[in-house]
């Protein structure tokens, strides 16, 4: 069984969920057939321009099969920038008697409807997993349906698959030019 995180996983996990055979993953993105099965199968990794011809190919973002690690603050701070350069990003907090936000109250929304319902899918699936993790402890203690919590877990990864090709055009920051 292939590594969850690999490309070759997720390139497949992806066209399945759009339910798309191989020739025409192949078709759609310009690669041959005889590559996109050695992608999937893991005998290759798709040089970034055939990943991003076949995420496209898919109809979803390319983060979504790249793996990155975030390690540093500054290595959130510069996607948040990013964002917030990019989109219709709205950021609260409340300030001290100084004049200074209070970090426990920093929150960050956006204008965008679609992406505020995608969010707030993805909060239910957090709460999901959640939820799971407890099931899986209570499971090793009372050794209940092994069945049923694969299922769930199954269902959770669904889950968070459509919401990663919800890949819908973002509203843009409105520029004051």
């Amino acid at each position: 069984m292939q590594d969850q995180n690999s490309i070759a996983y997720k390139i497949r996990k992806f066209r399945k969920e759009k339910n798309m055979s191989q020739e025409e993953l192949s078709t759609l993105s310009g690669i041959n057939i005889s590559t996109i099965k050695k992608y999937e199968g893991g005998a290759r990794n798709p040089k970034p321009d055939q990943l991003l011809k076949i995420t496209n190919a898919l109809g979803i973002s390319i983060n979504a099969i790249m793996e990155f690690e975030l390690t540093t603050i500054s290595d959130v701070i510069s996607l948040l920038i990013r964002m917030d350069e990019q989109t219709d990003m709205n950021w609260t907090g409340q300030k001290d008697a100084d004049g200074n936000y209070i970090p426990s109250t920093i929150s960050l929304s956006f204008n965008d409807t679609k992406l505020n319902e995608a969010l707030s899918s993805y909060m239910q699936y957090r709460e999901s997993q959640m939820e799971n993790s407890a099931l899986e402890t209570d499971n090793k203690e009372t050794a209940c349906d092994d069945m049923s919590l694969e299922n769930h877990n199954m269902d959770l990864e669904t889950t968070k698959n459509r919401l990663l090709l919800f890949n819908d055009t973002l509203q843009k920051k409105k520029r004051n030019d």
